[in-house]
């Protein structure tokens, strides 16, 4: 079925609890089916201000991992998530990570903004 029109946006905490426990497995098929843009935000993420970068608002990488994933992708950009993974060994599953923000931010529980208007 096509969507004709859409009358406003939904808010998280309007969301109703069965809603809000399967918005994350819905959110794990649209990372994986739009792995390509998720891939280009690890390739293409930039320092947020002097002391913070895009790639630390993803949750489980810090200064340290960041470092990492910076290092690799100036060798050569990122292909898939598998890569990211096999590349820097420490990364958390990247899909999980992307989850996990994408949550935050459909919560409002952070100030910057990266994957949700």
């Amino acid at each position: 079925a096509k969507i004709s029109h859409v009358k406003r946006r939904v808010h998280y905490n309007e969301l109703t609890s069965y809603a809000k426990s399967e918005l994350e497995e819905i959110l794990k098929v649209v990372v994986t089916e739009q792995e390509d843009r998720f891939v280009h935000f690890f390739n293409n993420a930039r320092p947020i201000s002097i002391r913070s970068h895009q790639l630390e608002l993803l949750p489980g990488i810090g200064k340290k991992l960041m470092k990492e994933l910076l290092a690799e992708r100036e060798k050569k950009p990122f292909e898939n998530f598998h890569d990211i993974q096999e590349r820097v060994g420490s990364v958390p599953d990247p899909v999980h990570m992307l989850v996990k923000r994408i949550l935050a931010e459909l919560n409002e529980e952070d100030r910057y903004k990266v994957f949700v208007r």
